[in-house]
């Protein structure tokens, strides 16, 4: 389960990512923050709006802005900080207005590079200190301003995330709510961009640690091969063993065989023999079943016994091993079939066309427990608390044999440090945007074994991509 933080921080990125500008959000938070004020509080007071020097300050100087324009209030700002270290450009830039205006209107007063001493008493203060959920202490500067305000006999509202032990009287939270009983103020971001996976969720990946070493950093079990479709759990795990510690693979004895001649192209696993079935998925943090694996009652067997033994594992199951697992409990699982394999869950009678499919899958998946990634030119993915979302990066010339084996890959590799929810959308967002910088490189005219150089690009240019206004 994700928290309110990481939420925030992933629609921060994504707004960005659909077009949202980070002053427009601003504009409206301001603007909605000072309505919210007036109607709570009226026009006749005093107001201290306390701002740091992020981007929750930057709403603090807008709000400051509509209520002496709009409303004829009086204003005073604290600029926890100076001018010059205010880091981000739109709060600069709002800081400038606001200083011009302040020549303007006498009743609006600014008051920068302050410190708790300076504050004076005021009949409201409204704190805009920072933007994330600070878990750990404060800054002193910070602290002390803090234990100012809230010691001062006033009313006093938090804006967005409340910094540790300051007691409010009202909250007022941007675009969702962040604390229980806040009000919300809606900053302009459309409800499409919740809807839509993008670079946030990237971000909010496992990330190694300094000094961790691989056992540390994610294991995955991998059932899969054939020696007709050995190719597939090939390219999962090319793809998985760029993000996690170590990949342990089990195939068919007649594939160990044949990938023999193979293996000193591909050697990122470990070769679990029949006998080792059991110990190395003991030391798995998520198992990866399907990629190339054939229906049959030897690996119904296996399968069956990973379930029963490791009931509780995270799993990724693709291709034929859908129609293998369906009958078991798929509470800890994800699927990732496309249109044409959903036949392995409902049979040969789904209508694919229907348009009560995706309220079918939608059900599925909270019946079941499962995670569902019904992948297509926009791909939907089903959570198991009903949740729905959609990814639209890849393009037409993904439509070939190999590329759903990486999407597995990745996504099993994620399942092992990650949540199950994040871990799907990760997955299948990194897959596609990779397939577009193929694309980009090569035209529609290439294989799935061309984008994988492409995944770490992928991967890096969500993660560094910067937007920084929510969070």
């Amino acid at each position: 389960m994700l928290s309110i933080l990481q939420r925030s921080k992933i629609l921060d990125s994504n707004a960005k990512w659909w077009g949202i500008k980070t002053s427009d959000m601003m504009e409206k938070a301001g603007a909605g923050i000072a309505m919210e004020l007036i109607r709570e509080y009226g026009k006749h007071k005093s107001y201290a709006i306390i701002c740091g020097l992020g981007n929750n300050g930057g709403n603090g100087l807008v709000t400051a802005r509509f209520l002496v324009e709009m409303y004829g209030v009086r204003v005073t700002v604290y600029l926890i900080g100076r001018e010059a270290d205010i880091k981000v450009e739109e709060s600069r830039r709002n800081f400038q207005i606001l200083k011009q205006l302040a020549k303007k209107f006498y009743f609006l007063k600014i008051k920068q590079d302050s410190f708790a001493k300076d504050i004076e008493k005021h009949d409201i203060v409204v704190e805009c200190l920072l933007e994330t959920d600070i878990k750990g202490k404060l800054h002193k500067r910070f602290y002390d301003v803090v234990k100012k305000i809230t010691k001062l006999k006033c009313k006093k509202v938090a804006i967005d995330f409340p910094v540790p032990g300051y007691k409010y009287d009202l909250s007022i939270s941007l675009h969702f709510e962040k604390v229980k009983g806040s009000k919300v103020i809606d900053i302009g971001i459309p409800s499409e961009v919740e809807q839509y996976v993008g670079p946030g969720e990237i971000q909010q990946l496992y990330i190694p640690a300094p000094e961790s070493y691989k056992t540390q950093n994610g294991e995955l079990f991998v059932f899969g091969g054939s020696n007709v479709f050995h190719g597939a759990p090939l390219m999962a795990i090319m793809t998985a063993s760029k993000f996690i510690g170590s990949v342990y693979f089990y195939t068919t004895s007649e594939n160990r065989e044949l990938l023999k001649t193979l293996k000193s192209k591909v050697c990122e696993f470990i070769t679990v023999q029949d006998n080792e079935i059991e110990k190395y998925a003991n030391y798995a943090d998520a198992f990866l079943i399907g990629p190339g694996l054939q229906d049959n009652l030897l690996n119904r067997s296996i399968i069956h016994t990973l379930f029963k033994l490791f009931p509780d594992k995270p799993k990724v199951i693709d291709a034929y091993a859908i129609a293998m697992a369906i009958e078991e409990d798929l509470k800890n699982c994800i699927l990732t079939p496309h249109r044409g394999e959903l036949r392995h869950i409902w049979g040969e009678k789904v209508n694919l066309k229907t348009q009560r499919l995706e309220g079918n899958l939608r059900r599925f998946a909270k019946e079941s427990g499962a995670i569902v990634i019904l992948k297509g030119h926009v791909s939907i993915l089903f959570n198991r608390n009903g949740e729905v979302k959609f990814n639209k990066t890849g393009n037409a010339g993904m439509a070939k044999g190999g590329t759903g084996d990486i999407m597995a890959g990745l996504t099993g590799a994620f399942l092992t440090k990650n949540d199950p929810w994040l871990a799907a959308q990760c997955g299948i967002f990194i897959n596609g945007l990779a397939g577009d910088l193929a694309c980009k490189e090569f035209g529609y005219n290439f294989s799935a074994t061309d984008i994988v150089p492409f995944i770490q690009k992928a991967v890096k240019l969500a993660r560094e991509f910067k937007s920084g206004y929510l969070n």
